[in-house]
Order: C-alpha cells, then structure tokens, then sequence
C-alpha cells in the first residue's frame, strides 16, 4: 500500500517535472549566413518562448556589428488549455571587422540564447559563389582599374578605366567611390553607360563591363589612387530551363529569372595602391592651368567700324582640353579707353572629346564707344602648363584695331557719367538722345530735368514690356506650381495603391518613377540609390524590407502602414540635391 501511494507521488512529481520543461522559456539565434564579406548584412533572428514582456539585450552585438534595421512579430497559440506566445526579433547587422566572430548568447530576462560564429572576409578584387568547387582558383567575378598617365601632375586629368567582369549576370548594381577617394580625387563619369563586350578571364567566358571617368589629383606627391567600391547582386538557381532570349522577359510585371532564384550580394573594390602626383614646376606663381590644349577666339556681331554711343558685342570663346568646368579660371578682361564695357556671365560647356573632359567658355561682351577716333584692342594672353610637353605655353587673342565713327545724333564723343550717375547702374545704358549734347554737337542749354516727348514713350514702353513681362513670368509659375502637383499626387498614388493591393514588384516600380521625378535625378535604378537620396533611417529600413519581399520571397519584415505613412513622409519633404553631389552610373540591370 504504501509502494502504491509512493509510486503514484513519483508519477505526479514525474509529469510536473516534465510539464515545467515542456512549456519553460526558451530563446533560439538563427543566421541566414554563416560567411560574410564587411560589406555585407547580416540577418539575425531571435525567437523567444515566453509569456513575459521580456525584452533582449543587445549590448554584446555593439562591439563587432553596427545595428542597421530591426523589426519585430509575435504569434500567440492555444494549445490544452495552456496558452503559448512565440516573440521574433529581426536585426540587420553590418560587421564592423573582419575575421573570426563569435555571437555570444543574447539574455531575454532570466533566459540565454545559444551561440553562433562567422567569418567575416575583407572585401577583394574578387568575388566567389558560394559552396563552389571552384572557389580555390576561379572566380566568378572581378573588379579591375587601369589609368593613364601613370604620373600625372597635380590637376591633371587622369582617365580611368573600371572594369567590371561578370560570368553569371548581374543585377540591381551599382559603383561608388570611397570617402578617402573624395578628399584627394575630384572625379567625373567620362561616359553615360558602360562598354559592354564579351571576353574570357579564369577559363570562363564573362561580360566585361567598363566605365571611364575622368579623376583630378586634389594634392601631390604619393596619394592613394582612386578605389571604387562595387555593391550587386545575381540570382542563385535561376536556371530553370529558361532559354537565353528569356533573360529580360516579363510578364505581368514578374521577372522570371528572380522568381526562379535567390538574390546572392557580391561585393568587391579595386586593389589599393599609391599614385605619384607631381607638383607645379618650381617658379610658377601664375594660375596653374595643366592642360591638353587651350585656344582662345573672338567674334564681333557686326563690323569693326563702329560708331559713338552705338553698342556692340563681342563674343570670347576660350576653350580647354583636360578641365572641369568646376575647376574653370575666372576670365577678367581690362578696361580700355574710349569704351564703357559689360561683360556678361560666361557660359560653359562640358563635352568629352577622344577621352578627354573639353569645357568651352563662352564670355558675351557688350562695349559702347565713347569717342570717335582709331582705336586698338590690345592682345590678351593665357598662361598654361602643356602636361604633353611639359613646357609653359600662352594662348593669345591678338590686337584688334576699330575705328570709332562721329554719330551724327550724339556728336563726336561721350562724356564720362558724374559720380552720382554711377551709383545707379542704369545711367550706363541709357539711350544715346539723353545725353549731354545736341544733335549739333554742341553742348545743350536745356533743363536737366526735362525729358524729350521721345525718351518718355521709351521709358513707357519698357515699363509696359517689364509689367507684362512680370505678369507672365507669374502665369508660368502658377502654371508650374499646378502641374508639379497633379504630377506629385499621380506618382504618388501609384505608390500607394500598390502598396495597398500587396504588388512588391509594382510597388518597385513606382517607387523608381517617384523617386526620378521628385529628386530630379534620372539615373536612379534601384532602391538602395533612393534610399541614398531619401537620407532617412526608417524609410531606408523599409526599403530593405521590400527588397527582401522581393527578392527573397519574405514579407514578414514589411509593414505596408510604416511603409506608407514613412513614404509620404518623405513625399511632402522638399528634397534639394547638391550640386556637385556624385552619382555614378549603374550597371545595366
């Protein structure tokens, strides 16, 4: 009797025990990748078992990774009675070093996750797939840069060749350049879309895919050479038979070759090495201009016989081989006597030409003689380094000789404009009939107060043109204003509607249609390049969450509301690009 009652009190002690095991908290780390290069991101799931609003701590994960997204989701199940909630937590994580890392348990209250360890490869030339036999001695892509000259001397343009080789075919890719390159390279594409052609490189037959760009040494002396950072991805397993002709099929908005596969990041930059940059030749204490070439032309818009109080224009190109337009010389042009000139704003224009950058600056300058009389345009000269020779050369506009005729309605010159008519700036282009002098020649008795019948219709006319002139230039802003808006709340309810009905592919596309037309920047091909231009953290993460919807078949990550409230957000923003911001062109898609 008594054994009875002890082995029913172990049975009972047995299934509590047992049932205490069964339903106590638990937490569970998974990786989708356990090799990794700097420049990837890794997903870290951590799942929780618990009842409690325990939180996890990440404090151990801030040494080695930087935390780029997170997001959570919680699922509840009634199972005998007993209720049971599993917790998820996604986390986004860039490493911050290289080698060998271990992911140490993460605490949730009272309980400890398991382990996990990585490898984290630098990023090379070169790019592997992974789990391939041929890994050891054969890869799959590679990134290469030659330059010419091999010692240029400081701005100096040096052409660059980037070359991009791909063997499985690439997609949603895209360069960029390193912030270091930023503080000693000034660098501009040479070329809108790449050469492509076919080649053989490891015994394999590949796309090489080359860009030139045109690089101007900010310094001298050793400086590290430009290093562009490659950022793309393939699609793994997307052979299903399809034939080559499909590769850029679509149908009802679905590529097939994503859909078959798994998106794969490959990430490269070129090799590291110095440039030796040479410095100004010793003595020079001019501009330094080192170029190609440099010629220097000018053009009158009527004949050199010109008369008193009648102005004219002469148009100054000077145009240079090897510069930048942002590193254009200001032009300045001396006075000369007998003519009151205004030189206009110079126009430039940036063309390439058999490799090298041409800028061409056009200067319109408006000259009103004073005096009758022969008169001489003394020459003008530029001087310039010749980076081909080596030698310091000048281009000259030579002298030019006009002869200034008597006009019979103002007499035989000009006089100068007393100190209170150059305070306002208009006095210098007022008509010839309100001067000083008669039409005789002699010097009139008249009120200086009192404007001919003649100069007032003038001065009601131009007053006329200006208020109509104003009233249409509003027209057109109103205009402006009107259609810029219809055009905004079109892009932007394709987004919108497209989130709504859940078509990732859709909402994809007119994300890139909004993003060309509200950052005005048409080069715009994927999504990472509008998170770059949205400049803001939470959008970014949802961007990333559509990618992984996209491409790999999840969307447990993507929360259509965030999604939509983020975008308008960022919609209703006035984004304004810099200048000189550099976006470089993509690779083709």
């Amino acid at each position: 009797m008594v054994m009875r009652i002890f082995n029913k009190l172990f049975l009972f002690l047995f299934c509590c025990l047992f049932s205490c095991e069964v339903f106590a908290s638990s937490a569970n780390i998974s990786l989708d990748k356990k090799v990794l290069t700097e420049a990837d991101i890794l997903t870290l799931t951590l799942s929780y078992n618990g009842t409690d609003g325990a939180t996890p701590d990440l404090s151990g994960l801030q040494n080695d990774f930087q935390i780029v997204s997170n997001s959570t989701s919680q699922r509840i199940n009634y199972i005998n009675g007993v209720v049971q909630q599993t917790k998820q937590w996604s986390f986004g994580l860039r490493p911050l070093r290289t080698g060998k890392i271990t992911i140490n348990p993460i605490r949730i209250g009272n309980v400890r996750s398991n382990y996990e360890e990585i490898e984290v490869k630098e990023v090379s030339d070169v790019a592997f797939v992974p789990d391939s036999q041929e890994n050891s001695n054969s890869p799959y892509f590679q990134i290469n840069m030659d330059y010419e000259p091999k010692s240029p001397y400081l701005q100096q343009q040096t052409t660059l060749l980037v070359t991009i080789y791909d063997s499985l075919g690439l997609k949603n890719s895209a360069l960029d350049i390193t912030e270091e390159t930023k503080n000693n390279w000034a660098i501009l594409p040479l070329l809108s879309k790449p050469v492509v052609k076919r080649t053989t490189l490891n015994n394999k037959n590949v796309n090489a895919i080359t860009y030139a760009f045109a690089a101007f040494p900010l310094k001298d002396g050793n400086i590290p050479a430009p290093q562009f950072l490659f950022d793309g991805a393939y699609i793994k397993n997307s052979d299903f038979g399809f034939p080559r002709i499909f590769d850029d099929f679509m149908a009802f908005g679905i590529d097939f070759q994503n859909v078959m596969g798994q998106q794969v990041p490959v990430n490269m930059k070129t090799k590291p090495f110095q440039i030796t940059v040479k410095e100004s030749p010793a003595g020079f204490s001019g501009k330094w201009l080192p170029l190609y070439d440099l010629s220097i032309k000018s053009s009158w818009t009527s004949s050199s016989k010109f008369k008193v109080g009648e102005a004219v224009s002469r148009k100054i190109t000077v145009t240079a081989s090897g510069i930048s337009k942002d590193m254009f010389p200001e032009l300045t042009f001396p006075d000369i006597d007998g003519f009151k000139q205004y030189p206009e704003k110079p126009e430039l224009e940036m063309t390439v030409n058999d490799g090298k950058l041409v800028t061409a600056a056009t200067i319109n300058i408006v000259y009103i003689p004073t005096k009758s009389g022969h008169f001489v345009f003394p020459a003008q000269e530029i001087d310039w380094f010749n980076v081909q020779t080596g030698l310091f050369e000048k281009a000259t506009l030579p002298a030019e000789e006009v002869e200034i005729l008597i006009n019979p309605s103002v007499g035989q010159n000009i006089s100068q404009p007393t100190p209170v008519m150059e305070t306002t700036p208009q006095q210098d282009t007022i008509s010839p009939a309100s001067s000083d002098f008669s039409e005789n020649g002699k010097t009139s008795t008249a009120n200086p107060d009192t404007l001919p019948l003649s100069d007032m219709m003038f001065y009601c006319f131009i007053f006329v043109a200006f208020l109509l002139g104003f009233l249409l230039f509003g027209l057109l802003l109103w205009l402006k204003n009107v259609l810029s808006k219809q055009n905004r709340s079109y892009y932007r309810k394709q987004v919108v509607n497209a989130v709504k009905q859940g078509d990732f592919k859709a909402v994809q596309k007119a994300l890139l249609e909004w993003g060309r037309f509200k950052f005005g920047v048409d080069l715009i091909k994927n999504l990472k390049q509008l998170a770059e231009l949205a400049d803001d953290d939470k959008f970014s993460q949802q961007l990333d969450a559509l990618n992984e919807a996209l491409y790999a078949g999840t969307a447990k990550n993507f929360d259509a509301a965030t999604f939509i409230a983020l975008f308008k957000k960022i919609d209703r923003q006035k984004k304004t690009l810099r200048e000189n911001k550099e976006i470089l062109p993509n690779l083709y898609d």
